[in-house]
């Protein structure tokens, strides 16, 4: 018997009157149609309850809406039930996405046609959707001054205050500081850079603007010579497909040359541009293509063109993307389905190959005609039969051509700048740009001018070929130190000398701004699931070099310089700090910069970093050699092909589903296996409750592992990288892409949310259900399934009589490691497409908010949908003492940590506080943590009150840093729940 009620005949209605426009308004029918001829797509309809299923049907320019849902429907919005349906024709698109995360709509198939779906719904209801999204904004703006307005005029400038006074010190105990008297450089502010003062100023004042120059010039290379097959019907071969297509889009990219920049060269265009990559993630903005510009939070600007030419662009990709290729390929496996869901696991592997670091020296100091020549002879000791590794060797040289092309067009835009400018300097400074532009990067890198260039035009033609996602450059004070040593050692007054480095100082400048102009693609939905989260381009300083000795060096207290003065989200810097090596004058300048911008660098041990991944490579020197990419992930530079943020897990999904032998309640799914019914006594031991959750992750391990397998291999199919693998060592030795395993480490990247709220639940089982026997395992699950109402006297109990990790109980560690093990040991039972290794990671980007939002109530007394603790980072709850953090945190086993924690600390100097003290209680905190073998910590040195002003008058913050769990993030950028988390974090006094 049909279940079908009286909304069926409403969603009927309603899609009816949808077609009905489409098909009667020629200025709508037109959008039905791109180059590449009429999209067509289907989309179904249906409750879960099956009171309504309906489809719609865009076939050859003409909409027609049918009863069932065609098998061959291409996506499918699930409600749970009619109130679900109800509501999304009252609410706006982002509001329907939190319907979306919170799993009360439930999307399956193909997503870029699920967006121009709702691209089509905009173009009908967008003036009804702006007069909400309007009064939604006026409500927020309200509610929050009602909350948190305050009296207090002054606390804006209190942070900007504290670069006021700057510290000053020697550089006795740096043996490698071999020209800064004072490298702390404490007589240089921001204020002595007038042309990078008022270029931060505007870059904090444009609003971002989507870029359609690489999806335009992308997108007509291959419509003009074939995705799949060439002109002539013939199979591409995946590098050369790729590297043709990336010769014409730096061949025809405009050369761009900012006003007063010392740097040749930019990713886009737009003076602050959203890069779009519609070969992997750039659909997902399809929807909101004409709404972008008015969203609440981090709204961009887009030009009716450029909405034009998107939506033309983005039917040619929509089935060329990861996700429907492994949809394809594998039939909707159910680690796809899972993932989709976004509540157990979430895949980046289908966004990008980021989170790697290049080998830059041999761009630099090589050329690419250097690497082009050794690439040739390479080729020359193949076989004619070994076609793949030909091609592939092949490709590479033909992206690197493309790259002189681009430097050479860059050459010619500055000549013709310097003909028609009139300052005398500009016209001097442009042409050196056009001389550095003839050079580099096609040969050796002569001076730190022609270094810098160097490298940025690499990064360009970088962001050109890969998604601009924690792409990171690694040790920069290594690389660049030669140079600067080289140009110091020309000048014999100190007068040169200061000239030359402030010319130094201005140039990284230049570089930090030019980086932070591209920005990567962020849909609405994102900026709930990753939080403020951006390009994160990691530099990594300090530490050991790889013969071992002190790697802190000039160029090292330059970077920091920077990094102080402009206070910008990217670059996202990293400092080494390796125990008995680097001195005190370095970590004292780590702690002071991190004071002044309140939340960076984040800092790392060297000692538990270099045992961590000691189990991935095999050369001290090369384990020496680490940096950070992204947030924080430990990666070997140039040689190391790793994509260290591939996938994460919530470990909090392993421990509901065993508290419900394998159901998960948000997701009303069974999906995980049999482990063991609560209600009927199945667990006489904490031990057999613990193999239940040992069972339900590795049940998501595995799913997670395996999707991630087949994301790689559509990744190397759809997406090999030719530019990016002719610098990274190994891949010319082995004829091989780095996608397919050319570099010469081959590991993926994990990262695993809720380290200690498992750990808090588990030892609340331990203690009070099987050691304490204070209650039963069926009243503790009652309780949590309650959301501990009702419960008052048990959730006081949990809360307050179990010792928490962080609480310096040696219990709470042992359980610690013992999770961090289990998760460890289920990654290290797999391998990943390329043969390599899965690295473990305890960080969370801002996912632990967004996991914590799909999350009920668990036994630590965490109740339903709050945030996770981040990272690393033990429950506010677990001690008022910062020291029981600090030894616990130290106390984890770094190799059940190869891919880095985040530990997340908060500090509040008291009013009477000075600037040295604060600096120096860090330095002290910091320092033992590390010799008690701590691997991270990164600082928010900021009170509440301030946060809260933020949250009501953004205008005045413009960029105060936070850091979220691994990187940095502005905080006015933030969603309402992170913001409020980094509120409620625990708060230790100076």
């Amino acid at each position: 018997m049909s279940k079908r009620n009286h909304m069926n005949i409403l969603a009927s209605l309603a899609l009816r009157m949808m077609a009905a426009q489409f098909n009667l308004r020629p200025s709508l029918r037109a959008y039905l149609k791109s180059t590449d001829g009429w999209t067509n797509f289907t989309i179904g309809l249906k409750t879960e309850t099956e009171t309504v299923e309906q489809a719609i049907v865009f076939h050859d320019g003409r909409v027609r809406v049918v009863k069932k849902i065609p098998g061959n429907a291409d996506a499918v919005m699930r409600f749970i039930n009619d109130d679900v349906l109800k509501e999304i024709v009252k609410i706006t698109p982002n509001e329907m996405l939190n319907l979306v995360l919170k799993n009360k709509i439930i999307l399956e198939g193909n997503m870029a046609y699920l967006q121009a779906f709702n691209f089509f719904i905009s173009l009908i209801m967008g003036k009804k959707h702006q007069k909400m999204l309007d009064k939604i904004r006026r409500e927020e703006m309200k509610t929050r001054k009602e909350e948190y307005g305050t009296e207090d005029t002054g606390l804006s400038e209190e942070i900007k205050s504290r670069s006021e006074y700057r510290m000053k010190a020697t550089a006795e105990h740096d043996a490698g500081v071999r020209y800064l008297e004072d490298p702390y450089l404490s007589e240089y502010s921001v204020d002595d850079f007038p042309r990078i003062k008022r270029l931060l100023d505007e870059h904090l004042s444009i609003k971002p603007e989507i870029s359609s120059e690489r999806p335009r010039l992308l997108t007509r290379w291959y419509r003009e010579n074939g995705f799949e097959v060439d002109k002539e019907g013939n199979p591409w071969f995946p590098e050369l497909r790729q590297a043709h297509a990336y010769n014409y889009v730096m061949e025809n990219k405009k050369p761009v040359i900012r006003p007063e920049s010392l740097i040749a060269g930019t990713c886009a265009p737009e003076d602050v541009a959203v890069m779009i990559y519609p070969d992997t993630t750039g659909t997902m903005i399809w929807g909101e293509l004409g709404s972008i510009d008015k969203r609440f939070l981090n709204p961009c600007t887009i030009s009716k063109k450029t909405v034009e030419e998107l939506h033309d662009i983005y039917p040619f990709w929509a089935k060329r993307i990861t996700r429907e290729w492994v949809r394809s390929k594998y039939e909707y496996p159910l680690c796809q389905k899972i993932d989709e869901r976004a509540v157990a696991s979430f895949n980046f592997k289908t966004v990008s190959m980021s989170h790697i670091i290049p080998d830059l020296p041999t761009i630099v100091n090589e050329g690419t005609h250097s690497i082009m020549e050794r690439i040739r002879r390479q080729m020359d000791t193949l076989q004619e039969s070994e076609t793949d590794q030909l091609d592939t060797l092949q490709s590479m040289i033909i992206c690197l051509e493309g790259l002189n092309t681009y430097a050479g067009n860059l050459a010619g835009e500055a000549l013709r700048l310097s003909e028609s400018e009139e300052d005398p300097k500009r016209v001097e400074e442009l042409k050196t740009l056009h001389k550095i532009c003839l050079r580099v990067p096609a040969h050796p890198a002569r001076d730190i001018d022609e270094a810098v260039n160097a490298f940025w035009i690499f990064w360009v033609g970088l962001v050109m070929e890969n998604n601009n996602i924690s792409l990171s450059p690694g040790r920069l004070d290594q690389l660049f130190q030669p140079f600067f040593e080289k140009g110091m050692e020309q000048l014999s007054t100190s007068e040169e000398k200061q000239a030359f480095t402030e010319h130094v100082i201005e140039l990284f400048c230049f570089y930090f701004i030019r980086n932070a102009e591209h920005q990567n693609l962020v849909p609405d939905v994102a900026n709930y699931l990753f939080s403020g989260s951006h390009a994160e381009t990691a530099i990594t300083v300090g530490g050991v070099t790889p013969d071992g000795k002190d790697a802190v060096n000039d160029m090292t207290y330059i970077l920091l310089k920077v990094t102080e003065m402009l206070t910008m989200r990217d670059p996202n810097m990293n400092a080494r700090f390796k125990v008995g090596v680097n001195s005190d004058t370095y970590l004292k300048r780590l702690c002071e910069v991190n004071f002044i911008t309140v939340a960076t660098p984040s800092m790392h041990g060297d000692d538990a970093v270099m045992e961590a991944l000691s189990q991935n490579a095999e050369k001290i020197e090369d384990i020496r050699d680490w940096a950070a990419t992204g947030c924080v992930e430990i990666t070997i530079s140039g040689k190391q092909g790793n994509h260290a943020g591939a996938t994460s897990i919530n470990m909090v999904a392993g421990l509901e589903m065993a508290l419900n032998n394998g159901y998960h309640p948000l997701m009303n799914w069974h999906l995980g296996p049999e482990t063991g019914r609560i209600e009927n006594d199945d667990f006489t031991s904490f031990d057999e409750f613990f193999d239940a959750f040992a069972a339900q992750t590795k049940f998501i391990i595995d799913q997670t592992v395996l999707f991630n397998n087949m994301a790689a291999e559509a990744y190397a199919y759809l997406r090999p990288t030719p530019y990016l693998s002719a610098a990274i060592q190994g891949t010319i030795e082995k004829g091989k892409d780095v996608t397919n395993g050319g570099a010469i480490y081959n590991t993926s990247g994990t990262f695993n949310i809720g380290l200690s709220d498992v750990v808090d639940s588990m030892m609340v089982i331990k203690k009070l259900v099987f050691e304490e026997k204070r209650i039963t395992m069926q009243e503790l699950k009652r309780a949590v399934d309650s959301n501990f109402e009702n419960h008052a006297a048990l959730h006081t109990m949990v809360m307050n009589k179990v010792p928490r990790f962080g609480s310096g109980s040696d219990e709470a560690v042992e359980m610690a490691n013992r999770v961090a093990s289990l998760i460890h040991t289920c990654y290290k039972s797999t391998k990943n497409f390329r043969g390599g290794d899965y690295t473990v990671g305890f960080w969370s980007v801002a996912q632990h908010s967004a996991y914590g939002a799909l999350s009920g109530a668990i036994p630590s007394g965490r109740v339903a949908y709050d945030p996770f603790t981040p990272g690393l980072t033990p429950h506010p709850s677990a001690s008022m003492n910062f020291l029981d953090n600090i030894r616990d945190v130290a106390r984890m086993n770094p190799h059940y940590m190869d891919n880095n924690i985040a530990f997340n600390v908060r500090l509040v100097p008291a009013e009477q506080d000075s600037h040295e003290k604060t600096v120096d209680t860090m330095f002290s905190y910091v320092k033992t943590y590390f010799e008690q073998g701590g691997m991270q910590m990164q600082f928010n040195i900021v009170k509440s009150a301030i946060l809260k002003d933020a949250m009501v008058n953004p205008d005045n913050y413009k960029n105060l840093l936070v850091r979220i769990s691994g990187y940095n993030a502005y905080f006015i950028h933030l969603s309402r729940d992170m913001q409020l988390e980094i509120i409620n974090r625990a708060e230790f006094g100076i």
